[in-house]
Formats: structure tokens, C-alpha cells, sequence
């Protein structure tokens, strides 16, 4: 009995065939899922781009009204879609005008200087004289200004010292001059430490009478080696 060639030949090609079958049948199956997944989805506007970032999905929509155009620097010109771009004008700084500061000094009153519980050196007053003297032997400062209305302080400031003291020397000596003093006042030279209160203990009167017989105010400031007047009681 003759073989049938062709049946061999049939026999080769029935497992091909067989496999085409089944994945025809796969992207027809593959086909039939994907068209209801892909009729639900959204359609994306235009501009929309979806990227994968870290795994999850992002839509990044553009905004065709809001594109970007890069025109040449000073370029007035079409842009995409037949957009007329147009120059803006450069903002115009607004220059304020500097107003320069002008300091103004203000002169703060002082103060008044405190009044001095004891007596000040100051310049010698008008109320000195000058007395003509020769020193003998034994004389001091201190002897000189117990025989004259002076002290140590006020013939100091005239020149005169203990190299001054010569047996024989003519002196000029500093004194209180009665002139300035009215009746029944005399002159008084004040002694460094003096105070207005103890002066007037020492003359049996008061601060008042004794700085109204000076035609001082309350308050008023003792300067020492200056002359006062005093009751000459």
C-alpha cells in the first residue's frame, strides 16, 4: 500500500498551526478587556503630557494661553499660532528727591552751680586796699595778718611769701578796705573753711542780716580770701 506524502507534510504543520491559534485567540481575549478600559478613559485635553514619577501617574496639563515665547532681546514679532507679541514698555524708576538732613543743635540750659557749704577761692574783689608795712624781725604770714584786716591766702596772691619776710622790707599789704562796708559795718576777710553760719556765730548776728547787710541773696556762694562786711560790734 503507497504512503500519502502530503500526510506527513499536514502532520509537520499541525503544532504551528495550533500555536497560532492559541495566540490569536490571546490578543483577541487581550483585545476584548482593553476596549472598555479604553472607552471609560478620559479624553486629555490638548497640551497634556502624563509622566511617571517615583512610580505613581502625573497629568501635566499646558495651558495653550500661557506658552512660552522666546523673542529676541528688542524683537517685536508673531509668535506661535499667529500671537502678536508686543514689546512692554521698561517701568520708569521713580526717582524721589533726597532731602538732605540738617541737624539742628539744641543749647541745653545748665544747670546752677551748687552753692559751696565752705568758703572758694575766687579772683580778689574791689574791695581791697593796699597798706604800706616794713617787715621787722620775728615777723610771720600769720603774725602780719593778725595785725592787718587780711590773711595768708590774699597776700599769697600778691606776692607775698615767707622769702618776702626780710628784716627791713617795704610790703604792700592786702587789706579789706572800710570803704565798702556802710556804718557800723567793717571789712572781713574770709578764711578758708569759713561758712556764711559760722561767720555770723562769730559776729553774734544771723545768715540773713549778715547776707542782707551784703546785699547777698539766700544761696549765695562765700568765696575765701574775698572781703565781706561784718557788724562791727
Amino acid at each position: 500500500m503507497a504512503s500519502n506524502p502530503n500526510r506527513k507534510g499536514c502532520g509537520a504543520r499541525l503544532p504551528q498551526l495550533i500555536f497560532t491559534v492559541i495566540v490569536a485567540i490571546l490578543l483577541a481575549m487581550v483585545v476584548f478587556w482593553a476596549i472598555p478600559f479604553l472607552q471609560g478613559r478620559p479624553e486629555l485635553p490638548s497640551g497634556t503630557n502624563v509622566l511617571q514619577v517615583e512610580g505613581n501617574l502625573i497629568r501635566v496639563v499646558m495651558d495653550p494661553n500661557q506658552e512660552v515665547f522666546l523673542v529676541p532681546l528688542g524683537g517685536i514679532g508673531t509668535g506661535t499660532g499667529g500671537q502678536t507679541i508686543t514689546q512692554l514698555p521698561s517701568p520708569t524708576p521713580n526717582i524721589l528727591a533726597t532731602v538732605a538732613a540738617t541737624a539742628t543743635t539744641q543749647v541745653l540750659p545748665t544747670a546752677p552751680p551748687p552753692v559751696p557749704a565752705t568758703a572758694t577761692a575766687r579772683p580778689a574783689n574791689s574791695c581791697i586796699a593796699f597798706t604800706g608795712y616794713t617787715v621787722v624781725a620775728g615777723d610771720t604770714l600769720f603774725s602780719i595778718s593778725r595785725k592787718f584786716v587780711t590773711s595768708i591766702v590774699l597776700m599769697a596772691r600778691h606776692g607775698i611769701s615767707s622769702a618776702s619776710l626780710l628784716p627791713g622790707a617795704a610790703l604792700r599789704i592786702p587789706v579789706g578796705d572800710p570803704a565798702c562796708c556802710a556804718g557800723g559795718w567793717r571789712p572781713y576777710v574770709v578764711e578758708e573753711g569759713e561758712t556764711w553760719f559760722g561767720i555770723a556765730q562769730q559776729c553774734g548776728t544771723t545768715v540773713d542780716s549778715l547776707l542782707q547787710g551784703n546785699g547777698l541773696g539766700a544761696g549765695a556762694p562765700l568765696y575765701m580770701a574775698s572781703v565781706i562786711c561784718v557788724p562791727a560790734n
